[in-house]
């Protein structure tokens, strides 16, 4: 990829409205077209589980409630790790071409969940979250336990779209109710998701309770969808959709009816065009007056987002995210000469 433009422009345009207010849509009510609400069926006891096998019949997942193989800051798992270290060289290579065009420097330093916030010296804090484990995750495990070619979800492979915007498994789900406990005890002011469903679920799940208060309002990013193009896992909903199934959302700021990146479905992001989206997104988050911030995003975002865009005090606090981990991080803000 060839040197960078800040006047050039990703897949999909910011536009003025990403800089203004939103407000939270729907009550809280039910999900439309009789889907359940995932995040309410989340937390009514064995509910859960019978909601999520409904929900992962489109997907061929299994409910069976089986741990994820890993799900710390540890690293990638086996399977994933020679794709992780190659997507990292390209991140270097992309962070030193990248940061010099950008309107401001940020660091990155890996603090407490309850650490202050320092307003003179425009910091901000925020809770990077990666969705829980979901039937995508489970599906390529076994494809490439199996030595298959390729991956489990891209048109050859998946030509019924069954892991479209893909599901929490019920371990996925168990990860983002294990973060319950850690959100208690913090009081963000605004909580931005992707809107793939993973992502957004997760989020919902883990602080319910400030959401479910009024306490947080949620506001879905287009700029953080995860690597986009060619895998079915990758596309999500329609807009309307998403807005029957998670009513306490705000879809303001997405502003295409259908998933702006999936194209012909058969070209996939490169992880530098991913930082240069990352890039834009962590620009609006400096522009918000929010101070203290949940981001539920995904693997491919967060590992371009911390190698390629933030300036990471300790290495090891830049790795790849295991399913449903939260980083908070202390962001500081420099304008950039």
């Amino acid at each position: 990829m060839g040197g960078y433009d800040r006047a050039a422009r990703p897949m999909f345009n910011v536009t003025k409205r990403a800089t203004q207010g939103f407000k939270p849509s729907g009550d809280g009510g039910g999900g439309g077209g009789g889907v359940p609400f995932l995040v309410k069926a989340a937390v009514v006891g064995g509910v859960v589980a019978a909601s999520l096998y409904f929900l992962s019949q489109r997907q061929g997942g299994k409910a069976d409630g089986a741990k994820a193989a890993v799900s710390s800051s540890s690293g990638a798992e086996k399977h994933e790790k020679k794709d992780v270290n190659a997507v990292l060289q390209e991140l270097s290579a992309t962070a030193a071409k990248l940061r010099p065009t950008l309107s401001y420097a940020v660091t990155a330093t890996k603090v407490a969940d309850d650490a202050p916030v320092d307003k003179t010296r425009g910091q901000k804090k925020v809770h990077f979250v990666r969705h829980g484990e979901g039937y995508h995750n489970v599906a390529q495990r076994e494809w490439r336990q199996a030595s298959k070619p390729g991956e489990p979800y891209t048109i050859d492979t998946d030509p019924e779209f069954k892991f479209i915007d893909a599901l929490l498994t019920p371990a996925g789900v168990e990860q983002a109710t294990a973060l319950k406990r850690r959100a208690a005890l913090v009081k963000p002011q605004l909580m931005v998701v992707s809107p793939m469903r993973r992502a957004s679920s997760t989020g919902l799940i883990a602080f319910e309770a400030a959401v479910e208060s009024g306490a947080l309002p949620v506001v879905a990013h287009e700029l953080c969808h995860e690597t986009a193009g060619k895998h079915t896992c990758d596309k999500r909903l329609s807009r309307t959709e998403l807005s029957k199934l998670y009513p306490r959302v705000s879809y303001s700021l997405i502003e295409t009816e259908e998933d702006p990146y999936w194209a012909d479905g058969l070209t996939r992001e490169t992880p530098s065009d991913v930082a240069v989206r990352s890039s834009k997104f962590i620009e609006w988050l400096w522009s918000r007056p929010e101070e203290h911030i949940v981001v539920a995003a995904h693997s491919g975002w967060l590992l371009a987002t911390f190698n390629a865009v933030l300036q990471v005090d300790d290495s090891k606090d830049a790795t790849w995210f295991g399913t449903g981990e939260m980083r908070t991080m202390l962001l500081t803000f420099t304008p950039s000469p």
